[in-house]
């Protein structure tokens, strides 16, 4: 997998010096209030953005849905428990299982308790003990590591004080884990910010304020590499002024981790890049005029475009939701997984979505056209044609718009987000199987590779078939038998390996008592 991904990053390189450009989008005649630290997360697969909590004059516990297609805002009211509100807090996206990870933040008082929202259930989850985990804090930093499915949270601040270590909840064991290494830690701090670094395997932590303890505002950054646990400071120049409360992604197309704003000498509004492979900084390659200087907003990153929403400016609290992308007017944007919505390179056979602006006519990959199973100006569906097999590069057109190079591969897995009991109904909480008997799942990106295997929770299963999804081209189906004594609970983790490629989705198994250990 990590040879896929540089070969990715080697053919987009083209795309890294392209001009960027932001775009104040429309907030629609119903959308949340003006905030500071509302939180939000990008759902490629819904094409849609999450916004949770912060504060207005208060603190809030609201939930609404940004529809990029649509241009407008929507608030949710899920059923059952909900969070208590708060800002301050963090929100990552868990794109396997398509919900939302909230932890930590403050009111009247901190918190350190986590939560889950499923999209498709409506229904916020509280996951793990608040007396195992991190001390109760706000202004931490957190990322969701999909290969080891795990929350990373880092620094934070409470009254008693400022915090340096690290922490993961591994979802496998629903349980917490001090990964904080004995020493050189960043300075303790709060107010900052961690983006996730896929290729390299690392977590990314810059800036903040460490009162009582250091400068504040700090403008460090520092590397956290995710399988040794080791802090390493990236020392550069020239680099940004210090700073906290900035808006930041990781963009994966580029390979570039963004920073917009803050507040270091007086308020911001400058753009910065930093390139993990050389190391150094640099000011982005805005085009036209960026939005006016702010502090206190939040970020959200897909399918190459950076959101940041909300935050104070000159004028006081906003609800601006502002979009940095590439500055062409029409052409490709971006090309993911279908499926899981992960970017990287595609596989002859599986199916795509393509993501632009002013996309119309034929797409061909080279000299060979796909076939389209959905085609909107900003967002098209097709399949890989399978006359790019044994090719480790192609020009990807959209009509008459500039080609772009992508990376091709044998091999890279994503599996539809949902799963099927036996029965036939979607596997859910409320609609669970039971351990021995047979889910089903679907993936995309299998390429001409046959059969395949399977752990849930961490336990082998029994695969009784993984080829090609009847009457479906470009997916695989496949059977699997839940292990024979595996633990109820609610979305637990399965991953399944095809071919080396890896890919990870859940289902969530009957309590013990209920189980059957034959297929009905």
């Amino acid at each position: 997998m990590r040879i896929l991904f540089w070969l990715a990053l080697a053919v987009v390189g083209s795309l890294q010096g392209q001009p960027l450009r932001y775009t104040l989008l429309p907030s629609g005649t119903v959308a949340p209030g003006a905030r500071l630290d509302g939180t939000i997360v990008h759902d490629a697969a819904g094409r849609q953005i999450f916004l949770f909590g912060g504060q207005e004059s208060g603190a809030k516990n609201d939930l609404w849905v940004y529809a990029l297609d649509r241009r407008e805002w929507r608030e949710l009211r899920p059923s059952g428990a909900l969070p208590p509100a708060r800002w301050g807090h963090t929100l990552v996206f868990d794109a396997a299982r398509r919900r939302l990870l909230l932890f930590g933040g403050q009111a009247s008082g901190f918190f350190n308790d986590l939560w889950a929202y499923e999209i498709d259930r409506g229904l916020w989850t509280r996951l793990g003990s608040a007396e195992e985990g991190p001390s109760r804090r706000y202004g931490h930093s957190a990322i969701y590591e999909p290969g080891r499915d795990r929350l990373i949270v880092s620094h934070g601040f409470t009254n008693s004080g400022r915090f340096d270590d690290t922490w993961a909840f591994e979802f496998g064991t629903g349980r917490w884990r001090d990964i904080s290494p004995a020493s050189n830690r960043p300075v303790r701090r709060c107010l900052h910010h961690a983006v996730y670094d896929a290729v390299r395997g690392e977590m990314l932590l810059y800036g903040g304020c460490a009162s009582g303890f250091g400068p504040c505002p700090l403008g460090d950054l520092w590397s956290f590499d995710l399988a040794t646990g080791r802090w390493t400071e990236r020392v550069a120049t020239p680099a940004p002024s210090p700073r906290q409360h900035y808006g930041r992604s990781f963009d994966t197309v580029r390979s570039r981790m963004l920073l917009f704003g803050g507040s270091g000498r007086g308020s911001l509004n400058d753009t910065w890049e930093f390139d993990p492979v050389t190391r150094r900084w640099s000011e982005a390659p805005v085009e036209g005029p960026a939005p006016g200087a702010r502090s206190r907003h939040e970020s959200a990153y897909g399918e190459g475009v950076t959101y940041f929403f909300g935050g104070f400016k000159a004028d006081g609290q906003t609800n601006e939701l502002w979009a940095l992308g590439p500055a062409a007017a029409t052409g490709v944007r971006a090309v993911v997984n279908a499926f899981d919505g992960s970017d990287g390179a595609v596989v002859p056979g599986s199916l795509v979505s393509i993501y632009g602006a002013g996309l119309s006519g034929e797409v061909r990959w080279n000299a060979l056209a796909s076939t389209l199973l959905f085609a909107s100006p900003e967002q098209i569906n097709a399949q890989v044609p399978m006359g790019l097999t044994g090719q480790t590069t192609a020009q990807l057109t959209v009509g008459s718009a500039a080609a772009i190079p992508v990376a091709v591969a044998a091999t890279r897995l994503g599996l539809y987000p949902g799963a099927w009991n036996q029965d036939g109904r979607r596997n859910a909480a409320d609609a669970p199987a039971a351990a021995g008997e047979i889910v089903i799942l679907f993936a995309t990106g299998h390429g001409m590779a046959a059969g395949a295997t399977a752990t849930v929770a961490g336990s082998a299963a029994e695969v009784l078939y993984a080829d090609a999804a009847p009457g479906i081209f470009g997916v695989m189906q496949i059977n699997l038998r839940i292990p024979p004594g595996t633990e109820a609970g609610s979305a637990l983790p399965v991953r399944v390996t095809v071919n080396g490629s890896e890919a990870m989705g859940s289902v969530s198994v009957y309590r013990q008592s209920l189980q059957a250990t034959t297929p009905r």
